[in-house]
């Protein structure tokens, strides 16, 4: 026999097992196949039976990490016993999943049970394989953002339990074959340098490292915080000076939060807030939750509402439930008190409840709540919209401006708006025997309004629903002049009417958009209106018009519209992340390493895209390993 390579042992065994078979009257046999052949066959059944092994393993891991499992146990270590049930201490979700697959799994079962250390279950190859996944789902993404060659960076950051800073990068971009809107995640990154400067050279230097071509960087989305928004030594500024046309756009939901936060500058609207808060954190002890729950089972109203909610400070949608809730609960609210008030105990829990009940039977806590929780209305909607990723600017700034103009309206009817509120509040006033009046007055009063009226409603009015409708109305306009301001220079592509000079300001903007003469896309710019003047349905904002836009014909309006769409909105997709990692990185699980916490990240946040256990495991033969898994 001749082979150009050195033989195995365990090659050499398994010839020689075939050539010495009695039944073979000890001959070779004889085969068309040549011995290079016949030893790269087996070669290829020994890699097949590998990945056949590992495969369930991986899988295993895939499970745990799309479901947001924890996969180590107390004692990870060592061999699987399939067919012992009980161990003497918690080994993992992820070995008890192997070992019960391995009950119906005869191949899986044998290699688990198998002599020799190489079984791909330690600790060290489960980061190796959760690495690998994050190797495989990250170039899918940055090829996505890099084929659209229009993306805006967003980011938001966070401290995780253990008080590690993360950062969280997102790119938002437009698929122009589909015409959708997506925002990716990218990674968390640590970080220990949160100056503007530090900021900007982590995100562009991540940005380069992700493999995304930062030349297409068109927008830049974070919150209004100095270190990000500073105009000298921000993050946006840095990283304008590096890419002048990555518009920087304050986050629009945290803009709408700021102005309903400014807003509490009434008095007695922020009173009632804090009171509606020391209510819910009253009652979130069992044993007076009991009570709360038990007058809400026994209330003559139907009620949809089953307990009170927490009021948080950055969320508007969280904040508009829990007043709302409290309200639909009132009276049940103020039985449970009545009920814990005569308590007889040593603590001061009777006193906390008497002092609670008789603040919010105060009439301005009535009127207050009753106001809050109609403003609050206006909002939610807007709140709710822009949070979601399908949303351009234009359509955010229409938004805002309806909601504007509905709170206008309504501040000019003033007086028939508030006297529905006020006969609300009175009706409910009136069932706890405490009728609404206004405060003692005094000739100089310095701590709240001193309006000289006997009448409770033309007080009030006055006093709380006026100065509250005008506060939240001016807020609006000026937490979103910027956004209209940038907004402007994009209107010309909407209007049928637009001047040519305001198109021509956004062509020497945007001109390394454009590879024609600026008479060329003037001429486009001239098509594209008579197509939508043409039109009974026009686009009202970006993803219509480029739904619409012909990109043979209007190439340069297309590359405009792709930008204003690409355009960042609100950070929202930045916050689910930290929603992930929450549930990822927790107090059972604060010592997890930052590869590892990425790995599993990618795996929950990407939970419906395909990732499939045979490409993870090619990506896995890439690396030194003790077992061959290339085909």
């Amino acid at each position: 026999m001749y082979t150009n390579r050195l033989l195995k042992p365990h090659e050499i065994e398994e010839i020689l097992q075939q050539i010495w078979k009695p039944e073979n009257n000890f001959q070779f046999p004889v085969t068309s196949l040549s011995i290079e052949n016949q030893l790269d066959s087996s070669h290829a059944k020994q890699v097949m039976e590998n990945r056949k092994n590992i495969i369930p393993i991986i899988e295993a891991i895939l499970l745990c990490g799309q479901q947001n499992l924890s996969i180590r146990g107390h004692r990870d270590s060592g061999k699987i016993e399939v067919e012992n049930s009980e161990p003497r201490e918690n080994d993992g979700n992820f070995r008890n999943i192997l070992k019960y697959r391995a009950l119906g799994d005869a191949n899986l079962k044998k290699f688990l049970e198998s002599p020799g250390r190489i079984k791909y279950i330690s600790p060290t190859s489960q980061n190796a394989i959760i690495d690998d996944c994050n190797s495989v789902l990250l170039p899918k993404i940055v090829n996505r953002v890099n084929k659209a060659k229009c993306f805006t960076v967003l980011v938001d950051e966070t401290a995780d339990i253990a008080g590690i800073e993360q950062v969280s990068i997102c790119a938002r971009y437009v698929n122009r074959e589909t015409c959708t809107l997506h925002e990716d995640f990218l990674q968390f990154v640590p970080t220990a340098d949160l100056t503007g400067k530090g900021l900007a050279t982590l995100i562009l230097d991540n940005l380069k490292h992700f493999g995304i071509e930062t030349q297409y960087l068109r927008g830049q989305g974070f919150d209004e915080a100095a270190a990000m928004s500073g105009k000298y030594n921000g993050v946006q500024y840095h990283i304008k000076q590096a890419h002048p046309l990555a518009v920087y756009i304050h986050c629009s939901a945290h803009s709408l939060n700021l102005a309903v936060s400014s807003s509490y500058g009434i008095q007695s609207i922020r009173n009632c807030l804090r009171i509606v808060g020391k209510l819910r954190d009253f009652f979130i002890f069992s044993k007076r939750k009991a009570v709360l729950s038990l007058a809400i089972e026994q209330s003559e109203n139907v009620l949809s509402k089953r307990s009170l909610k927490r009021s948080c400070e950055t969320r508007w949608i969280e904040r508009y439930h829990s007043i709302n809730d409290f309200l639909e609960l009132f009276e049940s609210v103020v039985e449970a008190l009545d009920i814990i008030s005569e308590w007889n105990d040593t603590s001061d829990t009777s006193h906390k409840a008497q002092s609670l009940r008789n603040s919010i039977l105060q009439s301005e806590f009535i009127i207050a709540l009753h106001v809050t929780s109609k403003v609050f209305g206006f909002g939610l909607p807007m709140s709710k919209q822009f949070q979601k990723i399908n949303i351009d600017l234009k359509m955010a700034m229409s938004l805002a401006q309806d909601t504007s103009d509905e709170l206008n309206a309504f501040r000019e009817n003033a007086d028939s708006e508030f006297h529905e509120i006020f006969i609300k509040a009175k009706n409910i006033a009136n069932k706890f025997e405490s009728p609404l009046k206004i405060p003692r007055i005094s000739n100089v009063q310095k701590n709240r309004m001193n309006i000289k009226t006997d009448d409770p409603e033309k007080y009030y009015r006055i006093s709380i629903f006026i100065p509250y409708i005008d506060s939240f109305i001016n807020q609006l306009k000026t937490r979103f002049i910027d956004h209209k301001t940038i907004l402007n220079g994009f209107q010309s592509l909407f209007d049928t009417k637009g001047s040519e000079d305001d198109f021509i300001k956004l062509i020497d903007t945007y001109k390394e958009e454009f590879n024609s003469p600026t008479s060329v896309v003037l001429g486009e710019f001239n098509l594209w209106q008579r197509k939508l003047s043409n039109m009974n349905d026009k686009p009202n904002n970006a993803i219509d018009a480029l739904n619409i836009c012909n990109k043979d014909m209007y190439p340069g309006i297309l590359n405009l519209l792709q930008i204003l769409t690409t355009l960042p909105v609100s950070t929202a997709s930045n916050e689910r992340t930290f929603s992930k990692l929450k549930l990822i990185k927790m107090y059972l699980r604060n010592t997890i390493s930052e590869n590892r916490l990425i790995g599993l990240s990618m795996m929950s946040i990407y939970r419906k895209d395909s990732l499939l256990p045979e490409d993870i495991l090619d990506e896995l033969s890439k690396k030194k390993r003790r077992l061959d898994f290339i085909l």
